[in-house]
């Protein structure tokens, strides 16, 4: 059973995660248009510019991040076997 503390630790973390995705789904339609984007994720490594070279990059990480999502939802839903660390670690 996951404390009150766990569970807002999933939620930031979904919260982010999909604000993190929704960026880089924006960066990759805009490189399509111009070429180019910036893009600024919640998660770490501040502001990242993009080109068309990337956007095999930037797939690979939105399925990496999406991933990551559905492990947290299911973590939420009651699957204790899909636990990332940061949560595994305040359980005991």
């Amino acid at each position: 059973m996951m404390t009150t503390q766990q569970k807002r630790t999933v939620l930031r973390r979904i919260q982010v995660l999909q604000e993190d995705i929704g960026r880089l789904r924006e960066a990759r339609m805009k490189i399509a248009e111009c070429g180019f984007a910036t893009a600024s994720l919640a998660s770490g490594g501040g502001s990242k510019s993009y080109t068309r070279l990337d956007v095999a990059k930037i797939s690979e990480l939105i399925s990496q991040l999406t991933s990551e999502l559905a492990a947290n939802k299911a973590l939420l839903a009651g699957s204790p076997a899909s636990a990332p660390s940061y949560v595994c670690q305040t359980w005991f």
